[in-house]
């Protein structure tokens, strides 16, 4: 999934909430000091990503995933899947300060939107409230987080802004992987050593081999 594609999705999906002019907009809202020709409206919602980090506690150590076909049982190598969490800030941001109060009603609206929904699924090209009838998707989950006054300021400051009424989301993407329909390599030949006496004696004798199998696991050549 491309991040800024997920992003382009939801904006699209919060807009279709509010009467009227649509009014958020992606941008770094740590650049808007510098000027705001880019914005197309005056009286915005400013979406911008403030940390990218790995998901920790879902981060899937195993270097190996089961296939199971209907006849035969075997691993296949597959890289881990790597899980984000996305911290999303929307700010409301009004060149026009006679406007403040509008901007806060904006930013109220966004707030109910992830009230009621705060659970989609990607699954290119689409961002939806349902799960995927089949195939690999990514789930997203929207939980607000509540900054104390130290944790406010530090995060204004590091983005070298003043404040502005804003509400932050952490949004943490699971990958859901579906088992696919064929292995792109299987096992069918493996070659293992077997040790004629103590393995641990360097004097041993090593015999090697190697065994194919067939469809009901049975050895059915050597060399």
């Amino acid at each position: 999934m491309k991040i800024t594609d997920f992003l382009s999705k939801l904006v699209t999906a919060v807009n279709a909430e509010i009467t009227g002019t649509p009014i958020v907009e992606i941008a770094n809202i740590a650049t808007l000091n510098e000027g705001d020709e880019f914005l197309s409206s005056k009286s915005s919602i400013i979406l911008s990503i403030v940390n990218i980090e790995e998901d920790k506690i879902l981060k899937n150590q195993t270097l190996y995933k089961n296939y199971i076909p209907s006849s035969d049982s075997i691993e296949r190598y597959k890289n881990p899947t790597q899980n984000l969490i996305l911290s999303l800030l929307f700010a409301s941001y009004n060149i026009d300060q006679s406007k403040y109060t509008e901007g806060i009603d904006k930013l109220e609206v966004v707030i109910r939107y992830f009230q009621n929904t705060r659970v989609f699924y990607w699954q290119a090209p689409n961002l939806s409230e349902n799960i995927p009838g089949s195939g690999s998707y990514d789930k997203l989950i929207f939980e607000m987080v509540s900054l104390k006054t130290d944790q406010l300021n530090q995060m204004w400051s590091s983005l070298g802004a003043r404040y502005m009424p804003s509400v932050l989301y952490k949004v943490q993407m699971i990958s859901i992987q579906s088992e696919e329909t064929s292995p792109n390599e299987i096992i069918k030949k493996a070659k293992i050593q077997l040790w004629e006496n103590n393995p641990n004696d360097s004097t041993g004798h090593i015999e090697s081999g190697t065994f194919t199998k067939d469809a009901n696991n049975e050895i059915i050549t050597t060399t």
